[in-house]
């Protein structure tokens, strides 16, 4: 007769399946006998008496091992404290957990529906078993209580602290023809930190000035701001009218200057002129980019083009927005890289040619026609026209900053434009700059509109620069102003 034994753990058979095994070895020469990995303490591990009891009742005692006590007992959890300073035990707290997950939704833009999606349900139950996850309708009531929350605190630092404020305001039309108003207020607390905060999107009756008036002089009082710096807006004739209102409306001395044109607003105006001289390369461009952007095979053909033209880039033709010229800049500067792909790419498909010429209306009277793929000439003009929209690039992110004061270098912004627009006037490529000057010409006739005058200029604008260290104590801001308006001016 077989019989069978199966052996629990002594130390002198051959199979050890105890876990205890995993922190003991045996003696080599007395095979009844285990040293601990751990703090190599020796006991005995006979199967006939101790067998691995022994060894598992040191281990819950063994003070260097660790691991086993970490899985044995409870674990702490500690987290930072809200100032950083101290490291605090963590406790769960529903309340705190559930507004976390609302600021989550907020703050990544994250659709409500998010809190019911089953992946998420499925990982918040392994990862928080104690956390019941709302639904979306208790979601959106738990962020209104946090915007309610947020909305109070910030009406109480405006009325408490009682700080002067710079308004940005624009209107917005939606495809239903509703008019929206967002409201931006920009002002440095007691620690001379600079705050940016969108105070207000709300419908407006329309885009009409006194209705953006009222509604802007309601939105005021609602926020308790009663000392406004200057209230910044773009062209449009209706802000005019607003602004005549709220002048009205503010009782304040500085409501003299009230009014504030942007910036970057007056930047896009002038370089929008020149991009309607410089149109036919430009939709030539464009036009060659949609062909090729059209079909996931045509685009396929073109990224074997630019592996064959050895074109070294790490992002890809794009097409711009027409009402943006930054993104119409960043178009022509990432096309100028695949001229060699756009002319590797005319050789591979028949239609690219066929198909250019067919696109665009058909041209006027002693107009270059707009029609057909980009040129050797396309390419030159571009190269140059690309070096100059960069200054304006860069001027305008820079004069669109919100994490630092920008006023102290409005006028020295505007100065660089007059200079670069005299400067190109005189500009000559390729023996024929009769584009170039026609360009900086129409540029700078929209640039005297606005800042050529400096009479009809905030006078905010030279106060800042004056107040600049760097500009008071120097000639600076002498010489600047006679060379941007002449030496009368200046004096």
């Amino acid at each position: 007769m077989l019989t069978l034994a199966v052996w629990g753990g002594g130390g002198g058979g051959s199979r050890k399946r105890s876990k205890a095994w995993m922190h003991f070895t045996v003696q080599k020469d007395d095979p009844d006998h285990a040293n601990c990995n751990y703090c190599d303490a020796v006991l005995g591990c006979k199967s006939a008496s101790a067998g691995t009891a022994s060894l598992v009742n040191h281990l819950k005692i063994c003070q260097k091992n660790h691991a086993h006590i970490c899985s044995t007992q409870s674990e702490l959890t500690y987290q930072v404290s809200e100032d950083g300073n101290l490291v605090v035990p963590w406790q769960y707290i529903e309340k705190e957990v559930r507004e976390a997950f609302a600021r989550m939704i907020v703050i990544d833009l994250l659709p409500f529906i998010f809190a019911e999606k089953e992946g998420f349900r499925l990982f918040m139950a392994k990862a928080c078993p104690r956390f019941t996850v709302p639904s979306r309708t208790t979601m959106y009531r738990d962020i209104i209580a946090i915007y309610e929350a947020e909305k109070a605190m910030l009406r109480k630092y405006f009325i408490e602290s009682r700080q002067t404020v710079c308004l940005t305001t624009d209107t917005w039309t939606s495809k239903r023809q509703q008019s929206y108003m967002v409201l931006t207020a920009h002002s440095i607390d007691s620690g001379w930190k600079l705050r940016k905060k969108i105070i207000n999107f709300v419908l407006v009756d329309g885009h009409k000035g006194d209705d953006i008036g009222k509604s802007l002089e309601k939105l005021l009082i609602e926020w308790g701001i009663e000392r406004v710096c200057t209230i910044t807006v773009d062209n449009a004739s209706s802000n005019d009218t607003c602004l005549a209102y709220m002048k009205r409306s503010l009782t304040n001395a500085r409501s003299r200057y009230l009014g504030m044109r942007c910036v970057a607003h007056i930047i896009n105006l002038v370089v929008q002129d020149g991009l309607k001289i410089m149109c036919h390369p430009r939709n030539r461009i464009r036009s060659a980019i949609k062909f090729v952007r059209a079909s996931p095979t045509r685009l396929d053909l073109f990224k074997k083009c630019v592996q064959l033209s050895k074109v070294v880039s790490k992002g890809l033709i794009n097409i711009d927005v027409v009402t943006r010229w930054n993104s119409t800049f960043i178009m022509l500067e990432t096309a100028e890289k695949f001229e060699r792909a756009f002319e590797q790419y005319a050789l591979q498909d028949p239609n690219y040619k066929t198909e250019l010429e067919k696109t665009g209306p058909e041209p006027k009277p002693d107009t270059p026609d707009q029609r057909g793929p980009p040129t050797q000439s396309d390419w030159v003009y571009v190269r140059e026209f690309k070096q100059f929209l960069q200054h304006f690039y860069l001027l305008t992110n820079k004069v669109s900053g919100t994490k630092y004061v920008t006023a102290n270098t409005f006028l020295e912004d505007i100065a660089d434009v007059h200079f670069m627009l005299g400067e190109w006037s005189d500009h000559v490529i390729c023996g024929d700059g009769e584009i170039f000057k026609c360009m900086a010409t129409k540029m700078k006739t929209k640039y005297e509109k606005y800042w050529g005058d400096p009479e009809k200029m905030n006078k905010y604008i030279f106060i800042a620069a004056i107040l600049d260290p760097r500009t008071k104590e120097s000639h600076f801001f002498k010489d600047m102003i006679e060379d941007t308006y002449g030496s009368i001016i200046g004096n």
